[in-house]
């Protein structure tokens, strides 16, 4: 299945959009212990919450993690097409695989312990097997797992694929650029949103725990990689896809928005009360599913026309941002989850906190990765690569290489 488009596979509007997605972990998770619906469980609980926490998550919820996985997508099939398949699974294996493997050891007991200590001031006991175990993919963890499995499930279709009749490739091609182009493609992936979401515990994507598979969270976000391999196979098409970006912005959360939240919130109690009719609530549930996935593509559409508009180049700082971004992931939670903790007996306002804890975080994940990682193996293992220090050292002074006059001769 040869690349129908040849241009350069990096778009650097498309790696910049990935780190500012990367930071925007520090919103989701840091507005949890804020929350008021009591929709979304997290262990830290504030002395302060208000409803403000639980828009803002969703806001950030619906639409990041799947634009992650289809950024992942993109960045697979760019490996794959410049050095080959097994080039991509040594790839994953040792920056994504054995990273995991370190995390699971580390960052999960740790996160544990966090938990276990605040629960602890409030008379009750962690429960660290409901969590996923002390050692597994737990927390911000899983993400790293099932990138795993799709990359593995992609490069063993892409391995049949190769082996189609080139007349059944042209084919799909063709189908797949009139899908992109078409003004009905967000409609259409919302409506299948909903009956692969139908069996979630809540009307959203839930988050998984523990080393065996949902299967159900694996085909929802394996839909998203494939959407941005085949992005990659057809980059002409970036354009389009996010075209009319600031009209997608504007309907995605002016209308949307507070249309999916009020779905999704009153149905949710409606459905704990159990006194609702059945088929009405199977109809305000497949609504809800619906709206919601709307607001997923249509920020998803909007914000790659909004970087390819606005952040299309790279430079110094977003290349650090951009290896910086993965050890903040790494260590941002954790590091969260305990200034979390510690502000929660305060009684600041909702917001002053929020941006307190998430300062605090970021400076502590910036400054440990500046310290202690940047230039080491953990470094290596993490991006790849070791960057140049800078050694301070003086350039020497440029020399003035113009023809100086003649001194003119008197002759007395």
């Amino acid at each position: 299945m040869a690349e129908p488009n040849t241009s350069s596979s990096r778009v650097a509007a498309l790696d910049n959009l990935r780190v500012v997605a990367m930071f925007l972990g520090l919103v989701t998770h840091g507005v949890l212990p804020y929350t008021a619906t009591g929709l979304i469980g997290f262990p830290v609980r504030d002395h302060t919450r208000h409803a403000a926490a639980d828009v803002c998550f969703f806001a950030v919820h619906d639409f990041r993690m799947q634009l992650f996985f289809l950024l992942a997508g993109f960045g697979a099939c760019a490996l794959a097409s410049r050095r080959g398949a097994s080039e991509l699974v040594r790839n994953r294996l040792a920056r994504v695989a054995l990273p995991l493997a370190l995390a699971v050891l580390i960052l999960c007991p740790a996160l544990h312990l966090i938990f276990a200590a605040h629960t602890a001031t409030r008379g009750a006991t962690w429960a660290a097997d409901g969590a996923g175990g002390w050692v597994g993919p737990n927390f911000h963890l899983w993400f790293l797992y099932y990138l795993l499995m799709c990359c593995a499930v992609w490069v063993a279709i892409r391995s049949i694929g190769l082996r189609l009749p080139f007349g059944i490739v042209c084919a799909f091609d063709a189908l797949a650029r009139r899908a992109l182009a078409s003004r009905w493609k967000v409609p259409a992936v919302a409506a299948i949103a909903v009956p692969v979401l139908w069996d979630m515990p809540a009307w959203w994507i839930d988050t998984p725990k523990g080393w065996g598979p949902d299967i159900t969270v694996l085909a929802y976000y394996l839909g998203f990689f494939f959407v941005g391999a085949l992005l990659h196979r057809h980059r002409d098409m970036l354009a389009t896809v996010g075209r009319r970006w600031a009209v997608r912005l504007a309907v995605a959360n002016v209308v949307v928005l507070p249309l999916m939240l009020k779905l999704t919130v009153t149905g949710n109690w409606a459905e704990e009360e159990r006194d609702t009719d059945p088929a009405r609530l199977a109809v305000w549930k497949a609504v809800a599913i619906f709206v919601g996935g709307l607001y997923t593509w249509l920020m998803i559409g909007g914000l790659i026309g909004l970087f390819q508009r606005y952040f299309a180049a790279g430079g110094p700082r977003w290349a650090y941002l951009a290896d910086a971004s993965y050890w903040c992931y790494l260590i941002g939670f954790p590091v969260q989850a305990a200034f979390q903790v510690w502000f929660a007996p305060t009684t600041l306002p909702v917001v002053a906190e929020f941006l307190l804890v998430c300062v605090f975080t970021l400076a502590v994940s910036l400054a440990s990765y500046e310290l202690g990682v940047r230039h080491t193996r953990l470094g290596v293992l993490l991006n790849g690569k070791r960057p140049k220090r800078d050694r301070g050292r003086v350039p020497e002074p440029v020399r003035d290489t113009r023809p100086r006059p003649v001194p003119a001769v008197h002759v007395g």
